[in-house]
């Protein structure tokens, strides 16, 4: 069957942890792909038919994404109206320390992070219930996570089953 929309594509995991309260029971996660990269999205946003050549919108998202960088490490929000803000926030090294005068943040600092906060504003629609309405989810796979010791080390396995299959297993029973 054909269609037109792009799915959000959504698979289920079972709650394994026993002390958990929902041990036994089902979650969606969503499917995991491979990020869409600059020359892919500059790619992507030409095929909308806008006034720009795809090489003009590489250059121009390469230069966003510098220019994002570079204020961002100079500790500055940068806020595309729209979409939301990406701001900076700081990790510090676990204890602190006992004297302001002692603090070095060259030593104390572990990280920067980038942050995004989607926009809330009215009409915006950017809010996790908001952007859920416009989603078309699709149904994938079952994951099982499964532990297996090699040469004394745990390593995590997943199998899949598509979910469409489970649901043929179970009409025919």
């Amino acid at each position: 069957m054909a269609r037109n929309e792009i799915t959000f594509q959504v698979n289920l995991k079972k709650d394994t942890n026993s002390a958990s309260r929902t041990y036994g029971m089902y979650f969606g996660e969503a499917e995991s792909k491979e990020p869409l990269n600059l020359k892919g999205f500059a790619k992507h946003l030409t095929e909308h038919g806008k006034l720009t050549t795809y090489e003009m919108m590489v250059l121009v998202l390469q230069n966003i994404v510098s220019c994002m960088k570079e204020l961002i490490c100079q500790g500055q929000p940068v806020k595309l109206e729209g979409l939301g803000t990406f701001y900076p926030t700081i990790e510090n090294k676990k204890g602190g320390v006992e004297s302001p005068l002692a603090y070095d943040p060259t030593v104390q600092i572990e990280g920067v992070h980038l942050r995004f906060l989607p926009e809330g504003a009215k009409g915006e629609e950017l809010t996790s219930r908001n952007l859920k309405k416009d989603c078309i989810f699709e149904m994938r796979d079952l994951i099982t996570v499964h532990k297996v010791t090699v040469d004394g080390k745990v390593k995590r396995y997943q199998t899949r089953v598509p979910i469409a299959s489970l649901a043929l297993q179970e009409q025919d029973q």
